[in-house]
């Protein structure tokens, strides 16, 4: 008893077809790809992926996270029981999600929902450093009114106690507080 492994169709197509009719082929579909004879790498393909999101900068990475955010958003509102759009099991499963894909990335190349304009609002670019637009600690100015602030707070709080200490029953623990 032998197994025979189904064969390979293309192949054996190819195999089949006159050499030169496999010529014009080839032919045919270089020119449908705008002249791109080159082979396809894995590397190649990473490297270009890689020099795409260095040239984006801030806003079209965050124009990438609200696409995705919008993709979990459409994937759940797309009907779950339209077999008969979509198709059944897993193809059907990959058409709908490269549906609900292909439409977050267009509403967020059109503006989407404001998440990427209101995460690039928080940033600017000085140079290559991203810079926050408000200012984090404000320098030695901030610090001083932050411990004025501290200050404040802290006379405030004890005025408070004492009051309440004046309030409560017990003068003697009225007094001793405020010797102190």
């Amino acid at each position: 008893m032998a197994i025979s492994p189904p064969s390979d169709i293309v192949l054996d197509v190819a195999r089949a077809a006159e050499p030169q009719d496999i010529e014009a082929a080839r032919a045919a579909l270089t020119k449908r790809a705008g002249g791109a004879a080159a082979t396809f790498t894995v590397e190649a393909a990473g490297a270009a992926r890689k020099a795409d999101t260095e040239q984006a900068g801030p806003a079209r990475n965050y124009q990438r996270f609200e696409a995705m955010v919008l993709q979990t958003f459409i994937q759940n509102m797309l009907p779950k029981d339209a077999e008969g759009v979509y198709g059944k099991g897993l193809a059907g499963d990959m058409w709908k999600s490269q549906l609900a894909e292909h439409l977050a990335d267009v509403m967020a190349d059109r503006g989407g929902i404001g998440i990427a304009r209101s995460m690039l609002a928080d940033y600017y670019l000085e140079g290559k450093r991203v810079v926050p637009v408000g200012a984090v600690s404000g320098g030695p100015e901030q610090a001083a009114r932050d411990a004025q602030s501290s200050l404040s707070n802290s006379l405030v709080q004890e005025i408070q106690r004492r009051m309440v200490r004046s309030l409560s029953d017990d003068p003697a623990a009225a007094t001793a507080a405020t010797k102190i």
